[in-house]
């Protein structure tokens, strides 16, 4: 690494101390990450370090093939360093899910090859394990997957950290369709880390979906909440839980603190819009909130503003605003072709 490109860096994370490259990536704060990433990669094209994290920025922006140069071009720099090669790994396999059949098992065993080299560099590298899990139970045998080794790995996982061990499990146990071990794994996972943001998040969305249990889970997402205020997750899943218990008092409330405390990442609101577009009477409430979602770029991998279009215009039919709504959803379309608003525009007209 050179001496300024150190600096820089250094400069960066001073901004917020627990707002490392690797911390950024592991808690979903991608617009933060480009803006270190963009300017440090700018000044030094060659450094390892910046072509790992530009990569890292191109794939969460769906631009694989420029993330997948530039994971080569880090690993090249640097061959010796496992996220490097394990960025490698994850450019290759967003690559092969939009590569022509002709090309697919290639990347298909790259993919594994640089998750192989990830682990000989770095044995206890969770994140590699897990992607080698989902390898071994999607691939066909003749291309290296194979159950048996993934469910080892899983065990493997279990020995070195006993709260990811529990989520390998329910990967695996996800694979073998056996629904009625998720929720026991997930309570063994917060009772293996009671300090765990990320065990703690996963029970409560669970409590969130068919189960019902809403009381917990607006228990589980406020403990998540204290362990890290800095995530989106944890703020949406007490969203979530509020409406459902239809404790309206305490909703704005929690959204304003979701907003103060991730300003950058509004997709609390986004998903209390989708809760209060399913209630009797709340389509009002709905519309705003998806009026304040679409204020700010979304955080990639949540609903871009074509769906959050198509969600208001839901809302504004509802309202009985039918101009209004079909206005969102032509606009929900402009910006993607294949937008469900398509089938509204459709059924009105």
């Amino acid at each position: 690494m050179t001496r300024g490109f150190a600096l820089a860096l250094m400069c960066a994370a001073a901004l917020a101390a627990a707002d490392t490259p690797q911390a950024l990536m592991d808690n979903g704060h991608h617009k933060r990450l480009r803006a270190i990433a963009e300017p440090l990669y700018r000044d030094h094209p060659n450094d390892p370090e910046a072509l790992w994290m530009m990569s890292f920025v191109k794939l969460s922006w769906d631009d694989h093939k420029a993330a997948l140069e530039l994971a080569e071009k880090a690993v090249a720099a640097d061959p010796r360093n496992p996220r490097y090669h394990l960025g490698l790994a994850q450019a290759l396999g967003r690559e092969a899910q939009t590569a022509g059949i002709l090309r697919q098992p290639g990347l298909a065993r790259r993919f594994k090859k640089e998750l192989e080299t990830t682990l000989t560099l770095d044995p206890k590298n969770v994140a590699a394990m897990k992607y080698a899990i989902m390898y071994d139970f999607q691939a066909p045998g003749i291309m290296g997957g194979d159950k048996a080794q993934g469910r080892a790995m899983a065990e493997r996982i279990m020995r070195i950290d006993a709260v990811e061990g529990y989520a390998a499990q329910l990967m695996v146990a996800r694979y073998d369709k056996q629904d009625n071990r998720v929720e026991e794994l997930l309570r063994k996972a917060v009772d293996a880390g009671p300090s765990s943001y990320q065990a703690r998040l996963n029970l409560a969305n669970f409590c969130l979906g068919s189960v019902k249990k809403y009381a917990e889970a607006e228990t589980l997402a406020r403990a998540a909440i204290r362990i890290d205020p800095s995530r989106a997750g944890g703020h949406t899943a007490l969203a979530v839980s509020l409406i459902a218990q239809d404790k309206w008092a305490d909703l704005d409330g929690a959204l304003a603190r979701a907003e103060n405390d991730v300003p950058d990442d509004l997709t609390p609101y986004f998903r209390a819009g989708l809760s209060c577009l399913s209630r009797p009477n709340e389509a009002a409430r709905a519309e705003r909130y998806f009026r304040k979602y679409m204020t700010q770029e979304p955080e990639p991998y949540s609903a871009d503003h074509a769906r959050a279009h198509w969600r208001l215009g839901q809302a504004l039919e509802k309202e009985g605003h039918k101009p209004e709504a079909i206005a969102e959803w032509q606009a929900s379309v402009k910006l993607d072709p294949n937008s469900p608003a398509k089938q509204d525009l459709k059924r009105l007209k």
